[in-house]
């Protein structure tokens, strides 16, 4: 018995650490196209239905800031980079308690909660200069309907990664022209 008490307290340890850290590094992802997620406890709605939360929200923005890069980095010339700043991120849905046989919540998706993102990005030329910036403000009211949903049906996160490849394909271009 005591060994098991002993063994225990050896495995539970480093967990008990781990959450005690108040020092949660979030995925950035770096490159041309930086991703930075800007206190995400004040976020509007990355609750997980079930599971670890810390976990779920290093999925989402892994996921979300890998689209961010796949899709920015295309549009910038030879030597630019290009900064985001996520402020406020809200997922399509609301999490609701289930009361029933199930221990978990769940994830309501319905058109009265739809997906947002607001963000700041910055441009910088090769000189490391500011070309242009601009603060964004996404909401998807529209997103059960949208005429691509297809293509990330089997994604997690298929209507917030819709509206990234929306922004950037209609909002976007607009800007960088400008330059």
């Amino acid at each position: 018995m005591r060994v098991f008490a002993w063994l225990m307290v050896l495995v539970m340890s480093p967990m008990v650490s781990a959450a005690g850290g108040d020092d949660q590094q979030w995925p950035t992802q770096d490159g041309p196209v930086t991703v930075v997620w800007q206190s995400p406890d004040d976020y509007r709605d990355v609750r997980a239905s079930s599971g670890r939360q810390d976990r779920y929200e290093n999925h989402v923005f892994a996921t979300l800031g890998k689209e961010f890069q796949k899709r920015l980095q295309p549009t910038l010339a030879e030597g630019e980079t290009l900064t985001i700043v996520v402020t406020d991120l809200d997922l399509a849905g609301d999490v609701r308690p289930s009361f029933g046989a199930a221990a978990n919540d769940i994830r309501v998706v319905k058109s009265i909660y739809p997906p947002g993102i607001n963000f700041q990005w910055t441009l910088k030329g090769a000189d490391g200069k500011a070309i242009a910036s601009d603060s964004v403000e996404i909401r998807e009211l529209n997103f059960e309907n949208t005429a691509s949903k297809m293509r990330y049906q089997s994604e997690a996160l298929h209507y917030e990664l819709r509206m990234i490849e929306r922004w950037v394909d209609r909002d976007l271009p607009e800007k960088l022209a400008s330059r």
